[in-house]
């Protein structure tokens, strides 16, 4: 078995990452372009080889038909586990970790990725079950985020946020209905893991009751939430500007 990975931005970054990449297919015509003299820079590097193939070959490969004229063909994606992430972060007084709660759409799941990466997050959790599947989709909309921040994965997230609180960090879940809390009136700094569940459903009770505390964003228009990577978003930058503050 074998993951693909489609898009020249996010190609590029899995190059440039440790990946394991097995080769690039590239599609017959494709325009000759600066993203594309990177991948082959990248490449060659690597000592990857780089396949043409007819671009209804990638149309058939492709989930969203949004390759961009390049996919590669990776190992099986590698997940990370709790004890990697205590290794890594044991000594930061600022750690970030976005945990996942029936997050099942793999689009969503590469947004949050991605959006946990640029703010220096140090993972995302997600539980085995009522998960999305790491697929094409989730690294495209990571942008190449999933090759550089870890991915940990666990059979329980209720026991793995007990073990996150033991190990130094605060528990804040995101909840649009039931925060009694604005995310502006609590101290989302430090240590955090912050928590969000699926669209509709939001936290279940046992991850709920995990949480150190549970808060929401204001609303002002007609809509009363944003998605769930929206949340991550304006929530992990909510904790960047925290640490900007300090400073």
């Amino acid at each position: 078995m074998s993951s693909l990975v489609e898009g020249r931005n996010a190609v590029i970054e899995v190059l440039r990452s440790d990946m394991p990449v097995r080769r690039i297919m590239l599609a017959d015509g494709t325009k000759d372009a600066a993203p594309l003299r990177e991948i082959e820079k990248l490449a060659a590097r690597r000592d990857v080889s780089i396949e043409r193939v007819a671009r209804r070959r990638l149309d058939q490969l492709s989930e969203h038909g949004a390759h961009q004229g390049v996919m590669a063909e990776v190992e099986p994606f590698q997940f990370a586990s709790l004890d990697q992430l205590f290794a890594a972060s044991a000594d930061k007084p600022r750690s970030l970790v976005v945990a996942l709660d029936g997050v099942t759409d793999p689009g969503n799941l590469g947004a949050i990725v991605r959006s946990a990466e640029v703010a220096g997050a140090d993972a995302v959790l997600v539980p085995k079950r009522r998960s999305a599947a790491v697929t094409a989709a989730t690294f495209k909309a990571s942008a190449g985020a999933l090759a550089h921040l870890q991915l940990v994965q666990e059979t329980n997230l209720v026991r793995s946020l007990e073990r996150l609180k033991e190990a130094g960090y605060w528990i804040a879940g995101a909840d649009a209905g039931k925060g009694s809390q604005l995310a502006w009136d609590v101290d989302l700094d430090g240590r955090l893991v912050l928590v969000l569940g699926a669209e509709g459903e939001g936290l279940s009770r046992l991850t709920r009751e995990a949480c150190d505390f549970i808060v929401r964003l204001p609303v002002a228009g007609h809509v009363d939430s944003l998605n769930v990577a929206q949340a991550a978003t304006v929530l992990a930058f909510e904790w960047v500007r925290r640490g900007e503050a300090a400073r």
